[in-house]
């Protein structure tokens, strides 16, 4: 009696091992992948956990102007759409990743595009960077001197401990790659970190300083010279003067109004009447920065 009790205590632990070991994976953090294309509209590419294909990957692509040590612009993307040419190597080809990008919005003309997975505050190096020529619109594999790391299906990337962190430019911590409304960011503790909250979808729309916009007057309602990729029109019983957003990964400031920005409307600033009408009618979501 006391020997068949153990053995089936001996089994339900094994038993509760094994479920566990499935729920929380041995190296949940073994990302492979790389950036493989980058053209005119998009940067491409891809990332996996081969011991895990369950394990989605998250992904922050980091946009340099050649030299320049910071980032000037941060994508992120969840690496869950299918390819094609995955299939053959991964056995899987729901990994890839595809990110949009504006080069025109992008001051400059020769940049370096660097991906990684990010993974409990780690991040993991995505393979090489790319280089990327916006008069060109040609991209090609950097020649600057890192590590390469996750290039291939034997070499897993590890975690980089020197990555541009989003706080040198606006925040103390990755944006967000999608959140709903009531979403609050949480709070590092870090002396410059930031708070942000879901305000939910908006009607975006653009607008500039000619006559057919807004009069040609050049000074918006607070008083202020309006900027591009700074200054935006909103229904100020909603959002009034001097209240930040964030929009995608830019941080706007209300500074304007408009007798047609009404309710969950604004109306984003940019420098000629051809890049406003150019915008046209969108959805975002919009973060409150507290």
């Amino acid at each position: 009696m006391i020997d068949r009790s153990f053995k089936r205590s001996k089994a339900v632990i094994l038993s509760l091992i094994a479920a566990a070991m499935l729920v929380f994976p041995a190296n949940a953090a073994n990302v492979r992948g790389k950036v493989t294309n980058v053209d005119t509209k998009t940067i491409s590419g891809w990332a996996w956990n081969p011991e895990d294909t369950n394990d989605v990957q998250e992904v922050e692509i980091h946009i340099f102007q050649t030299g320049d040590p910071l980032p000037i612009k941060y994508l992120h993307v969840t690496a869950n759409k299918y390819r094609e040419d995955l299939v053959a190597d991964l056995k899987d080809g729901w990994h890839g990743f595809s990110a949009d990008v504006d080069w025109s919005s992008l001051s400059g003309t020769s940049f370096t595009v660097k991906a990684y997975a990010v993974k409990d505050d780690k991040y993991y190096a995505l393979g090489d960077s790319v280089r990327y020529d916006k008069t060109a619109g040609t991209s090609a594999k950097s020649t600057t001197a890192q590590k390469p790391t996750g290039t291939n299906l034997s070499a897993a990337a590890t975690p980089v401990s020197n990555v541009p962190a989003i706080s040198q430019v606006t925040t103390a911590e990755p944006m967000p790659i999608s959140a709903g409304p009531g979403y609050q960011k949480k709070d590092t503790g870090a002396a410059n970190a930031v708070k942000e909250t879901s305000l939910g979808m908006f009607s975006l729309s653009g607008y500039c300083s000619c006559a057919e916009c807004s009069g040609g007057f050049g000074i918006t309602f607070s008083g202020t010279v309006p900027q591009p990729q700074h200054t935006i029109a909103a229904d100020l019983n909603i959002l009034p003067l001097g209240t930040r957003v964030r929009i995608g990964d830019i941080i706007y400031t209300v500074e304007d109004k408009g007798s047609a920005v009404q309710g969950k409307m604004i109306d984003i600033y940019y420098a000629d009447h051809a890049s406003a009408a150019a915008h046209g009618r969108t959805q975002a979501e919009v973060f409150l920065i507290q």
